[in-house]
């Protein structure tokens, strides 16, 4: 009688299904934050990458404007104002992961009767989560600018 009440037992546990929504959702459940977890760290590089490309284009700009007013700024003038520019909240940029670099090649304009700047920008991304060891992204863009002499 008590194999019987074993069988019996085993076969009604074989056809019992209430827990097996619980039991599917535990085994995934971990591939699903994973995947919630990637989405959100490339969505992060993919707005550092804009975020630094169209700093890189904002700072082409105010140098270019700047030279039709008759301004002639410095390269470390420029730097500065792009540097202030990604700390504002439409960029929300770390400046201790950030790199500006504004020069002038030694070889003169390739266009001749303008100035000839080279905008850099350099950005260290941040992980989503800190704590999983993966080496930071880093994201550079360099512009050239065409300034009328």
């Amino acid at each position: 009688m008590n194999r019987y009440c074993v069988l019996a037992f085993t076969k009604r546990l074989l056809r019992d299904n209430h827990a097996s929504a619980l039991i599917e959702f535990a085994m995934l459940a971990p591939v699903f934050i994973l995947l919630l977890i990637g989405m959100l760290q490339i969505g992060l590089q993919i707005q550092n990458y804009n975020a630094v490309r169209n700093l890189a284009s904002d700072g082409a700009r105010y140098a270019v404007v700047q030279y039709q007013k008759g301004i002639k700024n410095s390269t470390s003038s420029i730097e500065t104002w792009i540097r202030a520019r990604a700390i504002s909240e439409q960029y929300n940029l770390n400046t201790d992961r950030l790199g500006v670099a504004v020069s002038q090649p030694l070889t003169g304009s390739q266009i001749a009767g303008t100035t000839e700047m080279d905008i850099n920008v350099t950005y260290a991304a941040p992980n989503f989560v800190p704590q999983i060891a993966a080496s930071a992204l880093n994201l550079s863009y360099t512009r050239p600018v065409f300034l009328m002499d």
